[in-house]
């Protein structure tokens, strides 16, 4: 599998996948965690990645040119976490944090809803 950049250099990796925090996670074995920092920072390379897989398109990612961080696995994996542009971690916290409420609060309503309509059948 290999990701291709905007640029058209390529990057050989074992995995691209899209977090529930919204951040691209990239697992690779085949660059220095410096090269990594490099290709990664550069806001150009990263602004359309392409990844594929024996020459079929698997994903495209956009707009993700945020480095958050590299880690350093065991056996010589290295992953990269990348972020949309736009809002801030913090600020897509708490907009999941505000939709979790709002369903919170309309499931309440359904219940009670319900409820009430159990309540106020007519019997035969």
């Amino acid at each position: 599998m290999k990701i291709i950049f905007n640029d058209a250099t390529e990057l050989t990796i074992q995995s691209a996948e899209i977090w529930p925090d919204g951040g691209l996670l990239i697992k690779t074995i085949s660059a220095s965690e410096e090269n990594l920092k490099t290709m990664f920072s550069d806001k150009t390379k990263t602004k359309k990645m392409i990844v594929k897989e024996r020459e079929s398109t698997i994903k495209i990612y956009e707009n993700y040119i945020e480095l958050e961080g590299i880690m350093k696995y065991t056996a010589g994996i290295t992953e990269v976490v990348l972020h949309k542009v736009g809002k801030s971690q913090p600020e897509r916290i708490d907009a999941l944090e505000a939709t979790t409420d709002d369903i919170v609060l309309m499931m309440a309503d359904l219940i009670a809803g319900g409820e009430q309509n159990e309540n106020t059948a007519v019997s035969d």
